[in-house]
Formats: C-alpha cells, structure tokens, sequence
C-alpha cells in the first residue's frame, strides 16, 4: 500500500518559499514542488490562497481519478493524440470501403473533411510554437483563437480569394470537437476539464441564404450556354499580341469539353434533385427504364432512395428525362456509369466548364446545391407535397419547407418538373450532342 500524501502545503527551505502538492496530469500521480514567489505569492496571506486553491484542485483532481479509470494522462502530447485520431480515421474509412453494406465506418468525404480540418489545426500550432502542448494545457481561449483564425484565413474560390463563411468555420468547430471527443475518450483521459471546451465549440450564427428557385429563363440559359460551349466546332476570338505591340485577332476551335458534360450533369441534377456525388456515382444498374425510376444509393446518410420520373401518384415528374436516359443507355455500350467521363476511371465535376457556364447567367448563381432547392419549389409549384419531394431527395421534410422550398414566382405552363422549368425542349438537344467526353 502507498503512503499516504500530504494535501497541498507550503515548506521553508534555505531561506524560500515552496508550494509542495500532488500532480495528477500524467499516469502516476507525482509530488511537485514549485517556488511561489514565481507563482505570485509573496506575503503570508497570498501563499494561504495559494495552498487552498492547489488544495481544491486536488481533490477535483483525485474525483476525476476515481470517476475515470483510476489515471489520467494530462502530460501527453496534443499532436501525437491527433495524430491517433487521424490515423483511427482512416481504419475507419478503409472499414467503408472493404463492406459498405454493414455501416461500419467513416464515408472517404468524411474522413478526408476530418484530416484537412485536424491538419489545418496541427499546423497552426506548430506555427505558434504551440507544437509541445499538452492535453492537459489546452483551453478553450487556445481553440476559440484557431477558429478565429479559420475564419479571416484567405482561401481559394476557382479564381478569387474569399474568406470563409460562417457554415464552413462552424464545420471546423465540428470536425475538431469530433477529434477531440475522441480523444477524451481513451484511457487514461487526457483532458482535465472537456466542458471547459464548450464556449469554443458554439456554433456562429450565420445569415444563412435564402432558398432559391430560378426561372425558366435562367435555368435554360444554363442550359443552352453549356451546350454552346460543348459544341465540338465552337470558335473563340483569340487576341494576341506580337513584338512591337502588334495586336493579332483571330479565331480558334475552342479547346475540348471537360470529360463529365456539363449539360448532362445539370440535367440530371435540376430534374431529380439529387446532391451531385449521388449523380456522379450513379451507375446503370441502378436506372430502371422500363419503369422509369432512378435509385440512388446515398453515401451521406446510407440510405437507399427512388426518385420516381413516371409513374408516381403524384404524377408525372420527369417522362422526358426517362426518355433521354434510354438514348444515353443505348449511346453508353459497356460504360458502368450513367454520366461519360473519357478517359477518367469516373465521373467528376466539371469545375472549371461549371464555373464558366454560370457566369453566363445574370442574377443568382446556380450551383448543385441552389438546383436542390430548386427542385423542391419547382415540384410544390406542380402539386408535390414538400414532404414527398424530401424523400425523393434524401432529407427530413423539415429541411425541406425550412431550407429548400422557395416560391416560384415564374414557371412555364405544364404538370411535369421539366415543363415547368421550361427544360423540355432542350432535352431533345442535349440528347443529341456529343457525349463521350472528352478530356481537357
């Protein structure tokens, strides 16, 4: 049996001062002596408060012992323990891959969110000197100047340099509290107090955009620009200036498509509201032609889902779509996926040619996530409970009424979702344009 510890006290030696307690930040715990005149506690009465308070925290110390496992380990290194947890991260997302069907594990995306957030917060202590800090030394002071950081650190928007919104330091705020979550819960604990965390972890509250629901107009000249710029014998005006400040026009064949269409992709994005990884992945197995229906296997929640294009009660919502997807399906030979992608091994976002393409549209931008909303508005403005248009997409009806339904102010006469966007008579030219692929 060990001996006994005396509280926290104070002892005369060679003319100083010295406060004697007991630490319990590392696995053992271990007696510590420390000067306290360096502590601020020159006069009687100072080192009084000074051994009452170390008494205390003593026996909160000792409290959290008993309560977790009988140790603690304040002194490890914040690095290398988040370093575990990245290296944790990623066993689980291998468990993903080597058997989705069992939901055992991470998603790639969420484990590679995780790694860039744990990544950014590593670095940014190692920049401040702050690569030794222990577990037992963090604070909630420490993690609020981080995501002060995160968010006025400049980042990369296609061309331009924007700082973050609020949605995104708040996905940081997520990731980190997930990492350090876990690391609170290892044995021995490593962090003395994690409620002291709390007031860092709080999300900011953002102006969130409104939901969006675009006209016809500007949805089909999304649609039109991107079948112009696909166009494989699209010329552009080229200036060039030669020596003597010369200054030469001419006209150029217009450098290749991107492998995955944009024109398809919007396509299939603004008709069945999916989120664009769902459609990038979509393969032909999972497309019933004979009856019109597209399931759609989510990696974000795990569950399966059909949107159906004809014949749901609630009627037709996209008959011309099921129609263009048999003239793909026939165009596509031993192609496993739904979208081209050249010589890609899949389908991927047309960054670049999507970026360009709405920059032709005048008002707000379209993006994947807008033509979500959009579907949701276009499909109440057809008679689709909002509750109905959620299930096919993937989300609670909450989500749907709160954050994507948008009234429609203007839509096209018809019952069906691509009449009303005014999409119809554009399916038949993008049915019939180039769709290999081609890459550049």
């Amino acid at each position: 049996m060990g001996r006994p510890r005396n509280p926290a006290h104070v002892r005369l030696w060679r003319g100083k001062y010295y406060l004697i307690y007991s630490d319990f930040r590392s696995g053992r715990v271990r007696e510590v002596r420390k000067s306290c005149e360096a502590l601020g506690a020159t006069t009687a009465a100072a080192r009084s408060d000074l051994v009452k308070r170390y008494m205390l925290q003593e026996r909160l110390d000792a409290a959290e012992v008993a309560r977790r496992g009988g140790r603690l380990a304040y002194d490890s290194s914040l690095v290398a323990s988040l370093e575990e947890f990245l290296a944790n991260c990623r066993e689980r997302a291998q468990a993903r891959l080597a058997n989705p069907k069992a939901r055992n594990g991470i998603s790639s995306k969420t484990a590679g969110l995780l790694e860039n957030a744990i990544r950014t917060f590593v670095t940014w202590l190692e920049g401040r000197s702050l690569g030794d800090l222990k577990t037992g030394e963090l604070d909630g002071n420490t993690l609020t100047r981080f995501f002060d950081f995160v968010a006025t650190q400049k980042t990369k928007l296609g061309n331009k340099s924007v700082t973050r919104r609020a949605s995104t330091v708040n996905q940081y705020r997520r990731n980190v509290r997930a990492a350090l979550r876990w690391i609170n819960r290892a044995r021995p604990p490593r962090f003395p107090d994690f409620e002291s965390f709390s007031e860092a972890f709080k999300p900011t509250r953002g102006d969130a955009d409104p939901p969006q629901a675009f006209s016809p107009k500007q949805l089909k000249l999304f649609l039109k620009t991107a079948l112009e710029r696909e166009n494989p014998e699209r010329k552009v005006k080229v200036v060039r200036f030669k020596r003597g400040g010369v200054k030469e026009r001419f006209e150029q064949t217009a450098k290749a498509s991107a492998a995955t269409p944009v024109s398809r992709l919007f396509v299939m994005l603004a008709l069945t509201g999916a989120r664009v990884g769902e459609v990038l992945n979509l393969k032909w197995q999972d497309i019933d032609l004979e009856r019109g229906r597209i399931v759609i296997r989510a990696q974000k929640t795990g569950m399966t889902r059909i949107v159906p294009l004809t014949g749901a009660p609630e009627g037709e919502v996209a008959p011309a779509l099921a129609d263009l997807l048999r003239r793909w399906r026939l165009e596509a030979g031993d192609r496993a996926y739904v979208l081209p992608h050249a010589e890609l091994p899949r389908p991927a976002f047309p960054k670049s040619g999507w970026e360009m393409t709405a920059r032709a549209v005048k008002g707000d931008r379209i993006g994947p996530q807008a033509l979500r909303q959009n579907f949701t508005s276009y499909a109440a403005s057809i008679g689709i409970p909002a509750a109905v248009s959620a299930m096919w997409q993937g989300h609670a009806s909450a989500v749907a009424e709160k954050y994507y339904r948008a009234q429609v102010l203007d839509r096209s006469p018809g019952n069906t979702m691509e009449d009303a966007m005014g999409l119809r008579e554009l399916l038949a030219l993008v049915a019939g344009a180039r769709g290999n692929g081609q890459s550049g």
